[in-house]
């Protein structure tokens, strides 16, 4: 797995911000600042993660580099990340715009919302119940490591 390192992902552009070197990264990490992790390649990533002591974001990318999966994870505890957020996309044909989206909201007691969106016509919904969050948990990454966040499919 190919890492590389930058400030941001900027997705109306659909590329990176100010590529880093691994050591600035690996200070930012240190530090509990803000960075930004490009898998696959610079220009094209599979993914990306933005990382910070007390949060991580991961998103994937289509081969237009559009965002069709989301996760937000955020600190559970000194050691663990807890997925709060899970995002999904379906895009109009090879637009940037959106058809539709599904949003997960989890809680650590269990208690999910999901919030359905189709924008042609535009028209939601929610709905309320309950999920085993039990793998929604994971610990935050040492740096370079982060093979558990960037799993696509999650139990």
């Amino acid at each position: 797995m190919k890492l590389f390192f930058c400030k941001s992902w900027f997705r109306a552009e659909k590329c990176a911000t100010e590529v880093w070197t691994e050591e600035k990264a690996r200070a930012c990490h240190t530090n509990g600042t803000l960075y930004t992790v490009l898998v696959g390649s610079v220009e094209h990533p599979t993914c990306f993660l933005e990382v910070k002591n007390d949060f991580v974001g991961v998103s994937f990318l289509d081969d237009h580099l559009r965002e069709f999966v989301e996760y937000v994870f955020a600190e559970s505890s000194p050691e663990m990340l807890f997925l709060q957020r899970a995002t999904h996309r379906e895009y109009v044909g090879g637009t940037d715009k959106i058809d539709d989206g599904s949003t997960y909201y989890f809680k650590e007691d269990g208690g999910l919302v999901i919030s359905r969106q189709v924008f042609n016509p535009h028209r939601g919904e929610k709905t309320t119940g309950t999920a085993d969050v039990a793998t929604n948990y994971s610990r935050k990454p040492e740096f370079g490591h982060y093979e558990d966040l960037i799993r696509l499919e999650r139990s």
